[in-house]
């Protein structure tokens, strides 16, 4: 029997790992209750508005969000059992606006997704005229499998990416199996939500900078980072702030000593820069009446506040602080009650502080790329904590609102699945040959994702 050609050999490992975030994917997707994502009204309009009248949505705040069939849904699906977890998901079998008559369907598109780039809903946009006739649940969760099919290829680029970096398939397969059982991202890759692209688009730039590194004179990454980029800038708004990170992590696999390899970096993100800034201008007016009045006709006042009170307690708060970077990072979402019990946090965290014990004890024994690695991964996490926080500051004293999440922490993904591996294996390697932690971490997160999906069916079905 003919063997089959090492290409293919290779390319079965991230195949294997896509097929399992779409049985996973799909699985969610058709059991979490429909609008109980994040903002998953505002996205389902956004798609709805291009699909039917094939524009983007008007950039208004004080406008009727929503079509008629949407509001329908949240009244019966989301009203019912908001702040209210002792309550199981209601009946849906409800009578619905008429799908066929278009009264039903008219929409602004306005709400909160307004001022987000088009690339996601337009890749929704044939799944939901694949059952443009069929009643809003079903068209709903036709546009949730296309979140499902970003976040398979958000797989397939950590499985890349870990195997570029370590120049290993069994790496690729910790860091690919790692983005599969992630809850949140799992969560928001079965929803309709701009992140699943999002993270996708995060994930293929870190692979395309793996490969740079092993290839630093190909042009090839460079141009595969300069469309993931753009891919993400048009995914969503807060891709921009990664921006600074890529463009210091391409340099770092080019050379930092070769004034060519700064050019090149220059080069291979300036696209995305350039259409940030212009999706920034166009979309200006309505981003600022979203500032000065989010919440539509209900105006907010900002808050009076100085940046020590700030740091003081919205920073600096030890429980908070926990929640944001720690419970948000890996599954939580306010009044959905997704959370996981709290032993499954404290585990998560305890696990992090493992790999950064084994990060430190055998910081010596580290090879200097994966040095590099750790230094890149907690810089840039620093980075964009700050960056998000300053954001905040601005906001609140603008309109009172607070923002700042650890899901926004996610296109960092890849460096911190790498990040883990690091510590684990200098972990490993003071331990014993044999062992690899590393494995143990990944059977807690499959466990964890698994106490998630339960928690999910319990919660709305028990």
């Amino acid at each position: 029997m003919r063997r089959a050609p090492a290409g293919l050999r290779r390319a079965q490992l991230p195949a294997l790992l896509a097929v399992a975030a779409l049985v996973r994917g799909a699985f969610l997707a058709g059991f979490v209750p429909p609008f109980h994502g994040p903002d998953e009204p505002a996205h389902m309009d956004y798609v709805q508005r291009i699909a039917e009248h094939g524009r983007l949505p008007e950039l208004r705040i004080h406008c009727q969000a929503y079509s008629l069939e949407a509001r329908a849904l949240w009244d019966a699906a989301v009203k019912p059992i908001v702040f209210k977890p002792d309550r199981k998901l209601p009946d849906l079998g409800h009578p619905a606006p008429d799908p066929l008559d278009p009264r039903s369907r008219a929409t602004t598109g306005c709400g909160p997704a307004a001022t987000y780039p088009p690339l996601y809903y337009a890749s929704a946009v044939p799944a939901y005229l694949a059952r443009a006739d069929a009643p809003f649940l079903e068209r709903l969760f036709a546009v949730r499998l296309v979140s499902v099919a970003w976040g398979a290829a958000a797989v397939w680029a950590l499985y890349l990416a870990g195997a570029w970096w370590f120049r290993s398939r069994r790496a690729g397969l910790l860091v690919g199996i790692l983005g599969v059982v992630q809850p949140m991202l799992g969560f928001l890759s079965s929803v309709v939500n701009s992140d699943a692209a999002l993270f996708a688009c995060a994930a293929a730039s870190f692979a395309a900078l793996a490969v740079a590194r092993r290839r630093p004179s190909a042009r090839g990454p460079l141009v595969a980072l300069g469309i993931a980029t753009v891919a993400g800038v048009l995914s969503k708004p807060t891709f921009s702030i990664y921006l600074p990170v890529l463009g210091a992590a391409c340099v770092a696999a080019l050379g930092v000593r070769a004034r060519r390899s700064w050019a090149r970096a220059a080069a291979a993100i300036a696209p995305a820069a350039l259409t940030a800034a212009l999706w920034s201008w166009y979309v200006r007016p309505a981003a600022l009446e979203v500032i000065a009045n989010p919440a539509g006709q209900l105006s907010k006042s900002g808050l009076d506040l100085g940046l020590r009170a700030y740091l003081r307690r919205f920073v600096f708060d030890s429980e908070l602080f926990y929640a944001i970077w720690n419970r948000m990072y890996w599954m939580t979402w306010g009044w959905v009650d997704t959370n996981l019990d709290p032993a499954w946090y404290h585990l998560l965290f305890a696990s992090v502080a493992l790999a950064g014990a084994g990060v430190l004890l055998g910081w010596r024994t580290l090879r200097a790329r994966d040095r590099g690695l750790v230094v890149l991964g907690a810089v840039a996490t620093a980075y964009a904590i700050v960056v998000m926080y300053l954001l905040e500051f601005l906001v609140m004293r603008s309109n009172g609102l607070s923002f700042v999440q650890g899901r926004y922490l996610l296109p960092l993904f890849p460096v911190h699945a790498a990040m883990l591996l690091c510590g684990y294996r200098a972990l490993g390697a003071r331990l014993s040959p044999l062992l690899d932690p590393a494995w143990a971490f990944v059977l807690t997160l499959v466990v964890v994702d698994l106490a998630a999906l339960m928690r999910v069916l319990t919660r709305f079905y028990a």
